[in-house]
């Protein structure tokens, strides 16, 4: 064979070869359905909130507290508490309810038209401390969900939420701080207060926030219907988010 002759057989392989290679490598995979591209997390050690690495603490939500808040409108307010609890409900994220000064006399219970949606296997923690993580059971509470983020909404913004949330912090605990279920007798008490949270390490958020990132994939089976509630978290945004949009 002569030599020409070799090294454009030579060549003729290489372009061959090199042609294989691009094509095989190329070629995406196709898309099978709507979901095919969608990349799940381990919910457990997910960075962001899942339905089993987060726990909601309700924190006060009592006639004595709510009827001072100010910073606020209280149907608005009422109605962010509600979806809230409604959407650790659709998710099975567990609630722990917690009131102040109950047993003593001094104050009301949670609240009825917010009640109504907790849970009736959740028993609430009345306390003497205005720092919920003052009261041990509080306390063990959250360590018995084995969850270390822990979604905090309470009244008044400068005075249990905001010592609760500091102590969670120094425990280790990853604050999420609910801005839009938090209210106080001003504004300026109620900014303070969140500025203080934050700069501890609180991370701000609001309801609405922190559903759509448990939510995470409209594929999600609590997306669009449960067995509870109609609708699922899908339902709950129709409910009470779009007619609420823009009024705080």
């Amino acid at each position: 064979m002569k030599k020409s002759t070799i090294v454009f057989t030579v060549f003729a392989v290489a372009i061959a070869l090199a042609t294989f290679n691009f094509t095989t490598r190329s070629t995406p995979t196709e898309a099978k359905g709507p979901g095919a591209h969608f990349v799940p997390k381990d919910p457990k050690t997910d960075n962001l909130l899942t339905s089993e690495n987060t726990v909601l603490l309700v924190i006060d939500w009592q006639e004595e507290m709510l009827g001072m808040v100010r910073n606020m409108d209280r149907e608005v307010l009422t109605n962010n508490i509600q979806a809230m609890i409604k959407t650790a409900d659709v998710f099975d994220i567990p609630v722990i309810e917690s009131t102040i000064g109950v047993e003593l006399g001094a104050n009301q219970p949670t609240v009825s038209n917010i009640k109504e949606f907790i849970p009736s296997d959740v028993e609430n923690i009345d306390r003497i401390s205005l720092n919920a993580w003052q009261n041990q059971a509080v306390v063990d509470a959250v360590a018995a969900t084995g969850r270390k983020k822990v979604l905090i909404t309470g009244l008044w913004t400068s005075g249990c939420p905001t010592y609760t949330a500091l102590d969670a912090l120094q425990d280790g605990y990853e604050v999420y701080i609910l801005t839009d279920l938090m209210g106080d007798a001003t504004t300026d008490a109620h900014n303070r207060a969140i500025d203080r949270m934050v700069q501890a390490g609180a991370i701000p958020f609001t309801w609405e926030g922190a559903g759509a990132e448990i939510l995470r994939a409209y594929t999600h089976p609590k997306a669009m219907q449960d067995e509870e509630i109609e609708g699922g978290f899908v339902g709950i945004m129709k409910e009470h988010f779009y007619p609420f949009a823009g009024k705080y």
